[in-house]
């Protein structure tokens, strides 16, 4: 009787044993991972038309930014933007996707949408909130979310392009390969 109820305790003590290893691989599998990286980029493709409302200075429109994106890991990435956006009096509301595109192929994408604050000279500050959307190669099956905040370095003109800088700081995970 003692062995038996010995047996029955041991095979409890290996359930838990077994139960503890999945949970904690599983555990390992949704890693937080965190990326930071600095862009830098310029309008290839700006149009925005007035509004005729009684708003002062209303205009909507689109756009399309490229640059390059310099990861905190020492990489760099090729960076795409999309975009429409909206002002009013000087502030503006936008809504973007945005691709970047490693050396080996891999690509992450996201989505975000921010405010813009004028500045003297013509110049602008941004911040937006977004979340990956999807990755491929490395970053297949990316989910997290990211901030960032940045702004124009010159005022848009056909001669400058309005170059612009953001800083990107997102928390991400992969699912276990």
């Amino acid at each position: 009787m003692a062995t038996k109820k010995l047996m029955i305790i041991w095979g409890f003590v290996g359930i838990a044993i077994i139960a503890a290893l999945f949970i904690g691989s599983a555990t390992q599998a949704a890693e937080s991972k965190t990326m930071k990286c600095r862009v830098s980029c310029y309008y290839v493709y700006l149009e925005f038309l007035p509004v005729e409302d009684k708003l002062e200075g209303h205009s909507f429109g689109m756009y399309s930014r490229k640059g390059l994106a310099f990861f905190e890991s020492g990489e760099v990435a090729t960076f795409t933007n999309w975009g429409t956006g909206e002002h009013i009096k000087g502030k503006s509301t936008f809504q973007a996707y945005a691709m970047f595109t490693f050396e080996d192929g891999s690509t992450i994408e996201g989505k975000w949408e921010g405010t813009g604050e004028p500045m003297p000279k013509g110049l602008m500050l941004f911040n937006a909130t977004g979340n990956y959307m999807k990755g491929t190669g490395r970053f297949e099956g990316i989910e997290g979310s990211f901030t960032l905040s940045g702004k124009t370095l010159t005022p848009y003109s056909k001669e400058t392009k309005s170059d612009f800088y953001f800083d990107l700081v997102g928390t991400y995970t992969l699912p276990k390969k």
